[in-house]
């Protein structure tokens, strides 16, 4: 009898669900994973931006799978349709909830209908896609979800007053579904990125809305975070390297809110 010593070859990681995964943190975020193996489910509203996430992220992780879903958090029945086909894609493995809008008016200003969008893509959406991807993840046995909130749920921000709220309360549903899924093997947990150079902070930089100077000045490490560097701590999570973590909120914001001095 002939014996195989050789090393047996590791299973590939399942489907990772990235809402709002076509642009911007989400986009890096779905890149990463597709690097470290993972059957990526790129999903937002955006089927032009969609389809150029999918394209770039095959250009640049060779053997690549990733697929695009349409997808609207505010909509339970496009949650329900898109996890659907995730189903049929892949074993789910991790659900990344990071689909955000935001509105800039200062809160007495603010008109009911802003609030709400807001609360409803921003909070809502991470508990409708965490509930949908509850089933999934439980049937193989548990997974991981990683919420993306903000430093905005730790210090105030003028003029974003539901998203503060909404991330806020992010952390608060993070806390709870890790608590209450634990048994199940699903670990929950929140990244909150501070400033970071995306495509929507270089535009306020670029006409003015924000200071890049004024920003930095209040950033120990001097400088913005890179998107990569938001989705490094995102697959942290997700991890088996992170297997003991649950119900905790990483932040990774260069020492912005510990500034006393700012």
């Amino acid at each position: 009898m002939v014996m195989d010593h050789s090393a047996p070859q590791a299973s590939r990681p399942g489907a990772a669900v990235v809402t709002g995964g076509a642009k911007g943190i989400g986009f890096a975020i779905s890149l990463e994973l597709a690097r470290r193996g993972y059957a990526v489910v790129v999903t937002g509203r955006d089927q032009a931006a969609l389809d150029r996430a999918t394209r770039d992220i095959r250009a640049q992780v060779t053997d690549a799978r990733v697929t695009a879903v349409p997808l609207d958090v505010t909509s339970s029945a496009s949650v329900a349709e898109a996890f659907a086909a995730v189903a049929e894609f892949a074993p789910l493995s991790v659900l990344v909830n990071n689909a955000g809008v935001i509105a800039r008016r200062p809160a007495a200003e603010l008109p009911d209908d802003d609030w709400s969008r807001v609360i409803e893509t921003d909070l809502s959406g991470v508990f409708r896609c965490s509930r949908a991807a509850f089933p999934l993840l439980a049937q193989h046995g548990g997974g991981a979800i990683v919420n993306v909130a903000s430093i905005a749920a730790s210090v105030g921000i003028s003029g974003r007053v539901a998203y503060t709220a909404a991330k806020a309360g992010v952390e608060g549903l993070t806390r709870t579904l890790a608590l209450e899924w634990a048994a199940s093997g699903i670990r929950v947990n929140t990244v909150a990125p501070g400033w970071t150079l995306t495509e929507m902070v270089e535009s306020g930089i670029a006409s003015g809305q924000l200071s890049h100077d004024a920003l930095v000045a209040r950033i120990p490490l001097r400088r913005l975070a890179n998107p990569a560097e938001i989705a490094d701590a995102v697959a942290y999570l997700a991890s088996p390297q992170a297997s003991y973590i649950t119900g905790q909120t990483l932040v990774v914001d260069g020492g912005f809110c510990i500034n006393g001095n700012a």
